[in-house]
């Protein structure tokens, strides 16, 4: 009940019954259409109007009588759009170029929650990326008040998200809307897409659309490429770090035939070298590190209904972890120091394209991907080796019924080929997972306040037999300042044993488990609202929302019951997790952006036969951040600070041990608070940034459990709550060409 005050004061206008046309407005600016806030909006002849909110959206009242509606903002050209009926409209400004050397320059917050998407979902774009060093989708989110990001362990440099309170494997990982990022690539992955080469991130929360697949339990992060037909010619990246990290990124694009035909290529370089070892434990606080990527794709649009898209990728990576002594080349044996090195290649390739008829009522897409990943790696004397295979492809026909958009139906066939072979222990498993699906989707829009989305998937998988997946969304405005979303659906998803859970390896205890590949199997539901006020003549948001994950069947790791092994082993008994959250974003003085955040996390699991909150899941987050931007964005200062609940450390019987030998930390960890900090100031085509990670230098006490004895019954590095690494300082510069310029 403690709860219900909160969506009561969300709930407190009253209901507006008045019809309301939507919308929303965009810029043709050098990177594509942009979301442009701030725009005059009025119907013509009279004196009633409104302006676009932060993401372009705004809502408008529409008498009988009015039909032309009239656009406009400085520096672009005024537009008039004939309204017909109540269908949501989107409408693009073309730049005013008789204005010459006039520059318009205006605030965007970088990150913002849709109030016309069926599904709860937060839109990052590149002014939030460029608030902290991003240097790869794992750093994405150190601003984001949903998703938090933490190492698995203290010697790989493994890092998981977690979102609604579980970890990211439940998270259905995408591509450019594609599945991508499983598997092998599941501890890794998020390390493969470097931050420059992103041009937005897409996070909802819940059950995704039957369309993206059943894998969604939690939700779903999205994350897009630069595309190479937009105005960016060239762009640069030049990252360097006290912890002797160093990085560049170099991206550009080339227009092959006008604007029809474009390619753009991608290059990315991430080194490591320098010992750490702030905590004098005897092991590398993070190991050495070398990446090197790049990426070429391709772009057809005739601009006629018909586009194509196709590309690929190349990785090669090398970690090197563990004691300081241990070196490259030294043979994994107790006679010589501990260590982990890990030996990864990667080729990625995608194709897709779409048409779509000349009255806009019919379209047809086609989305692919492939993947080939090999590993090579040990960790101690435990050798780990792998390789993967993987196809993903789905059609997707969508159909309109009317003119109005009341009525469509989205219906199409995916398939999904996966295969494994895995070495461990000198235990060889092969296994291959071919899921062919058929799916159908619903979407009802009786008005421009209302929005209901059902959707049923059927599967048909070789090794899990044949599984149905129903999912349903539902959005609501009541007015324009207010938005109620509901979802409910199932989520499936096949656990690969190994792969998922390598990070374990780096304990003494060695992996006890019965299958190579388990299916899980949850509901999810959810509530949202999010208010929108105007405070002083300024925009307050207020977002509230409630889900809860509930588990049939799960991968459950326990590392409580026995202290001979690490045991993965089927669930027997409840699993849930909920998670609710309470956001406000609000500008309290002119181009000072500030968020609050709070959420709170219950999350339990049957482990050994008791119900238990999982361990090494912080209780609580608290998150402040502020953004202010001088004038005409001369310069831009950012800091950011995560508060952090405590939480329970997994613990295995010990016989004949006294609790008060034990430290005071042995079975809890403490709330701890973790600061950042950024300024960056901006020059013509190019920027130099410089901040501070993790500002108050606080690390986690004994991050390697045993390190005086790394091939001892008492080793474990897979115990990480918190940072394992101190305060970390770093500059950087960018620099960007537009075709414009």
């Amino acid at each position: 009940m403690r709860y219900f005050g909160i969506f009561l004061i969300i709930l407190l206008p009253l209901f507006s019954i008045s019809q309301v046309l939507e919308g929303t407005v965009y810029g043709h600016s050098e990177h594509g259409p942009q979301p442009l806030p701030g725009v005059n909006i009025y119907w013509q002849n009279t004196s009633r109007g409104v302006a676009s909110f932060n993401d372009g959206t705004f809502k408008i009242k529409k008498e009988q009588k009015d039909h032309i509606l009239i656009l406009s903002f400085v520096g672009y050209e005024q537009k008039e759009i004939h309204v017909h009926d109540m269908t949501p409209v989107e409408v693009v400004l073309e730049p005013n170029l008789e204005l010459g050397e006039v520059e318009v320059v205006h605030k965007n917050r970088g990150t913002y929650l849709s109030k016309i998407d069926a599904i709860h979902t937060e839109h990052i774009h590149g002014a939030e990326l460029h608030k902290a060093a991003c240097c790869n989708l794992a750093e994405s989110f150190e601003t984001n008040p949903s998703v938090d990001v933490s190492y698995s362990d203290a010697v790989t440099g493994a890092k998981q998200i977690r979102l609604l309170g579980l970890e990211g494997t439940y998270s259905l990982l995408q591509l450019e809307n594609m599945p991508n990022l499983r598997g092998l690539a599941t501890n890794y992955g998020l390390t493969y897409i470097p931050g420059p080469w992103m041009e937005s991130i897409q996070v909802s929360k819940g059950a995704a659309s039957v369309l993206n697949g059943y894998e969604s339990i939690s939700g779903q992060i999205n994350a897009e490429y630069k595309k190479p037909d937009s105005q960016e010619k060239l762009s640069l990246n030049t990252y360097a770090g006290t912890s002797g990290r160093m990085e560049f990124n170099g991206n550009g694009n080339i227009r092959v035939f006008k604007d029809k035909l474009t390619t753009g290529v991608f290059f990315h370089a991430s080194d490591l070298s320098k010992r750490n070892d702030v905590n004098d434990d005897g092991f590398l606080d993070e190991p050495l590190a070398r990446q090197v990527q790049f990426m070429n794709r391709w772009k057809f649009n005739n601009h006629k209904g018909f586009m194509a898209q196709a590309g690929f990728s190349l990785l090669d990576e090398s970690r090197l972890g563990g004691e300081t002594a241990f070196e490259k080349g030294m043979t994994p044996l107790v006679t010589n120091p501990y260590g982990i090195n890990i030996e990864t290649s990667r080729l990625e390739g995608f194709f897709k394209t779409g048409w779509v008829s000349e009255n806009e009522m019919t379209a047809l897409a086609w989305l692919s991907n492939f993947s080939r990943h090999e590993t090579n790696s040990f960790y101690g004397i435990n050798h780990y080796d792998a390789g993967e295979t993987r196809f993903y492809g789905s059609a997707v026909l969508t159909r309109s019924f009317d003119d109005h958009g009341h009525h469509s139906v989205n219906t199409g066939f995916s398939y999904i080929y996966d295969s494994f072979d895995e070495t461990l222990y000198n235990i060889d498993d092969i296994h291959t997972e071919k899921v062919p699906g058929l799916f159908a989707e619903y979407t009802f829009k009786p008005g421009h306040n209302m929005v209901l989305m059902a959707g049923v998937r059927s599967d048909f998988h070789n090794l899990f037999g044949t599984f149905i997946t129903p999912r349903m969304h539902f959005r609501y405005n009541p007015n324009e300042h207010l938005t109620f979303r509901a979802s409910a659906g199932k989520g499936y998803r096949s656990a690969n044993v190994l792969s998922e859970n390598t990070y374990l390896l780096a304990s003494s205890r060695p992996l006890q488990w019965d299958d190579d590949v388990f299916f899980e199997e949850a509901w999810n539901y959810g509530l949202a609202v999010i208010q929108n006020y105007h405070l002083w003549n300024r925009e307050l948001q207020i977002n509230a929302e409630y889900f809860r994950t509930d588990f049939i069947s799960q991968l459950v790791v326990d590392r409580e019951t026995s202290a001979e092994y690490v045991i993965l082993s089927p669930l027997d008994g409840k699993s849930f997790a909920n998670s609710i959250q309470l956001d406000v974003r609000y500008q309290p003085v002119e181009r000072l952006d500030v968020l609050l955040a709070y959420r709170h996390n219950d999350v339990q699991q049957t482990i050994g036969g008791e119900l238990r909150e999982k361990p090494l899941t912080s209780r609580y987050k608290g998150l402040i951040t502020l953004n202010y931007t001088t004038n005409e964005k001369k310069w831009m200062f950012d800091y950011t600070v995560q508060f952090n609940g405590g939480g329970r450390i997994p613990r295995y019987p010990m016989e004949n041990i006294e609790a008060a030998l034990l430290p005071s930390d042995y079975y809890e960890f403490a709330p701890f608070t973790v600061m950042n900090a950024q300024v960056t100031k901006y020059f013509k085509n190019w920027n130099i940034y410089a901040g501070a990670e993790n500002l108050a230098d606080f690390r986690q006490k004994r991050p390697v459990e045993g390190a005086d004895d790394p091939f001892g019954e008492g080793f474990d590095a897979t115990n990480v709550w918190g940072p394992v690494t101190g305060r970390r300082v770093y500059l950087g510069l960018r620099f960007n060409l537009d075709y414009n310029q």
